[in-house]
């Protein structure tokens, strides 16, 4: 049976704004929690919006990052992210973060817990396209 959510998630209403992304579980800091925007130039700003990249508030005290890849991340919801590992190779023959995940532009977007989220709480990014250096605030990359 097709559910659009991972288990770990829920919507409901947001006190921020409209519907809101919960959280069911506890989530760790520095989790991949799912993909929010899959890149196809034939939809509406170039991207196919999952149901994640749809319910997810603004708040100037984010819980989550969103990050951008040209590689799909092989993870699920709550999956610990190991920044110890190699990176894979990626076309351009480079492999390292920073040309795994670029700023702007990728093929998938996810997000990512920054801190621990406790169940019943609400996941809030951060829109700014930008991430500003003395705040760490924005669209980020590993």
């Amino acid at each position: 049976m097709y559910k659009p959510l991972p288990k770990c998630l829920t919507i409901k209403s947001s006190p921020i704004e409209g519907l809101g992304l919960y959280a069911t579980e506890n989530i760790k800091a520095n989790s991949f929690i799912g993909l929010t925007h899959i890149q196809d130039k034939d939809f509406e700003n170039g991207y196919i919006r999952t149901p994640l990249g749809g319910f997810y508030n603004h708040s100037n005290n984010p819980n989550v990052r969103r990050v951008v890849s040209d590689a799909l991340p092989k993870l699920k919801c709550c999956d610990q992210i190991d920044q110890t590992l190699d990176v894979e190779k990626i076309p351009d023959g480079k492999a390292n973060r920073e040309n795994l995940y670029p700023k702007v532009e990728g093929r998938y977007m996810f997000i990512v817990s920054i801190k621990n989220i406790k169940a019943g709480e609400e996941l809030t990014a951060n829109y700014n396209l930008y991430t500003y250096p003395k705040t760490g605030i924005g669209l980020q990359s590993f």
